[in-house]
């Protein structure tokens, strides 16, 4: 590895204190990184106590504190004790849960070299998602890749884990891959590289990452190099209540005004007739982004098609909501609605949690906020930095996801999926609940009657949101 190879160039940081706990944490959780000062052995062991519970290193005691202390030392196992170039990694990818918080501190710099090196996967990962999806595909799936757990044994898991949010990563002995992901692992490397950059620290600078999210390495050095290394998982935080609502047949209900709007706009960037007659699609639960690509397949369209269209109508799609609205197409309110929508946020003062209240919907942000003003709902109760929007993702557990990631970021704190509530209409949304673990109500309100929903065991079932209020009230007691 060079520092030439990461082609985002040397990365110059901002400093925090070691005793900014709160600080640390908001950078940690928004940014995935965050680097301190004057940051002796001492500091690095109180800081990974007050963020999390310390891992046993794997090699050495230090103390018996929890201190990995990284030098050249070739006795001991593990490429990272030697003077060797370190390739991008996830510290213990074997485990069923590697350490989220990975804490380095530089002790003595090398004479030469040593430069950490790091990359945000989110940023890797939204480029392989749109440009590359054969790849994105092997990464997703435990099929194609296994890591080395400490028994020495192998076990299937993805690089990418769409359902925890972990990467695992490895350029070493440490990972096994199939004949495909091998095929395609030079355009991997590359892509890693392309979102690389590289940080040179002084004696007392550290950086902590999250260890599910960053990749790390170094680049070889000359001389003596020490780092201590901490590794910790973050301690729960005071648990917080997080209810995310679905909008199409959970909040309102506006099916012609959405069917007007969708397939006018669709049939005005493709130059074709292209309705709801002529096409056999289920609309109900899908996001928007998944709809479209959907519609545009069934009609002929070519993938080198679609992307430049999906841009388009994203673009022009909320004028048509507005032209459909003005045409005399409605979005009516679901039956009391507004009564669990006022009752929701007076649980605060009640039981002293956060309630904090968002969108997990199909539609565009523009369009979620049109249907449900047009519906005469408050707007100003949805956190929107919580929300997530069916134009980012195709898939609604990654709408999950990518909310859980906004929570964390605007709070500081660590969300379980536990800590969230989804609630929804039809099947889909029970689903995504199920597959990133969050709680879920189903609301009869929408296109499926009860019985049809209470098949797909929800964790509550209710015709009206009112009836909700005493699942609702359980959970804010824990």
């Amino acid at each position: 590895m060079d520092v030439k190879d990461c082609l985002r160039g040397f990365y110059t940081p901002d400093f925090h204190d070691t005793l900014d706990l709160d600080g640390i944490r908001k950078a940690f959780y928004r940014d995935g990184m965050v680097f301190l000062q004057n940051c002796d052995e001492d500091k690095l062991v109180a800081l990974g106590e007050n963020l999390g519970t310390i891992a046993r290193p794997r090699n050495e005691l230090a103390g018996g504190r929890g201190v990995s202390n990284i030098r050249c030392a070739p006795g001991l196992e593990g490429k990272g004790y030697s003077n060797q170039e370190l390739f991008f990694h996830t510290d213990r990818s074997g485990w069923d849960e590697p350490p989220r918080l990975l804490m380095t501190t530089l002790k003595v710099k090398s004479e030469t070299g040593g430069e950490s090196a790091l990359v945000d996967t989110r940023q890797a990962l939204d480029y392989i998602r749109q440009h590359e999806p054969l790849l994105y595909s092997l990464i997703t799936c435990a099929k194609y890749s296994s890591f080395k757990a400490d028994n020495g044994t192998f076990q299937p898991r993805p690089i990418y884990d769409e359902k925890t949010d972990i990467v695992r990563f490895r350029f070493d002995d440490g990972i096994q891959m199939s004949a495909s992901l091998v095929e395609n692992f030079k355009k991997l490397s590359d892509i890693v590289y392309k979102h690389a950059f590289a940080v040179s620290l002084e004696p007392g600078q550290c950086y902590i990452v999250d260890n599910h999210r960053f990749l790390h390495g170094r680049t070889s050095f000359t001389g003596s190099r020490e780092l201590l290394r901490v590794l910790a998982w973050p301690h729960a935080a005071e648990a917080d209540m997080f209810v995310l609502f679905d909008v199409d047949g959970t909040l309102c209900r506006s099916e012609d005004l959405s069917i007007d709007a969708y397939y006018r706009c669709v049939s005005d960037i493709t130059g074709k007739d292209i309705n709801n007659e002529n096409t056999d699609i289920n609309l109900h639960g899908v996001t928007d982004r998944s709809l479209l690509r959907a519609i545009l397949s069934y009609h002929g369209f070519g993938e080198d098609e679609i992307q430049p269209l999906m841009t388009k109508f994203f673009e022009l799609h909320p004028s048509y909501l507005r032209e459909s609205l003005g045409k005399g197409f409605t979005s009516i309110a679901c039956p009391q609605v507004s009564e669990a929508l006022k009752w929701l946020p007076q649980q605060r003062d009640k039981f002293g949690r956060r309630v904090s209240i968002g969108l997990l919907t199909g539609n565009s942000r523009e369009n979620a906020l049109l249907k449900i003003s047009a519906a005469g709902l408050p707007t100003d109760i949805f956190d929107l930095e919580i929300s997530s929007f069916g134009d980012a993702h195709e898939h609604r557990s990654a709408l999950v996801l990518d909310s859980i990631r906004k929570m964390q970021a605007r709070h500081g704190i660590p969300v379980a999926p536990s800590d969230v509530t989804i609630v929804g209409d039809t099947p889909l949304d029970i689903q995504c609940a199920k597959e990133t673990g969050c709680r879920v109500v189903a609301v009869a309100t929408g296109n499926y009657e009860t019985e049809k929903l209470e098949s797909y065991a929800p964790d509550f079932l209710c015709k009206r949101l009112p009836e909700a209020s005493p699942f609702f009230t359980q959970v804010l007691s824990f």
